[in-house]
């Protein structure tokens, strides 16, 4: 696989991953048991990111360590825009209200 493909896998998975815990804390107040909810969320989330890596560096044609790195900049590169975009929801609904 291209380092580009990995990258955008690297991408999707991160996408997934924190797409999925703010999915999650954002429902949490209308849950019942909001532990439980959260352990279950945090597993099913990481077994899409490790299994999703795992089968990537399995099905690579690249080198181990370059695969790893292309998807773990992908999985980063997805918290920071998903960080970013929040951040700037939250400052545009702050100047809205004042």
């Amino acid at each position: 696989m291209s380092a580009i493909v990995l990258l955008l896998a690297g991408l999707s998975l991160g996408g997934l991953y924190f797409g999925g815990l703010w999915i999650t804390l954002r429902r949490l107040p209308r849950w019942r048991r909001p532990f439980l909810s959260m352990g279950l969320s945090w597993f099913i989330r990481l077994e899409i990111l490790l299994g999703g890596g795992a089968w990537l560096w399995q099905n690579s044609l690249a080198p181990p360590l370059p695969t790893l790195l292309l998807i773990s900049c992908g999985v980063w590169l997805s918290r920071t825009l998903l960080i970013t975009s929040l951040l700037a929801n939250v400052e545009r609904s702050l100047t809205v209200r004042s």
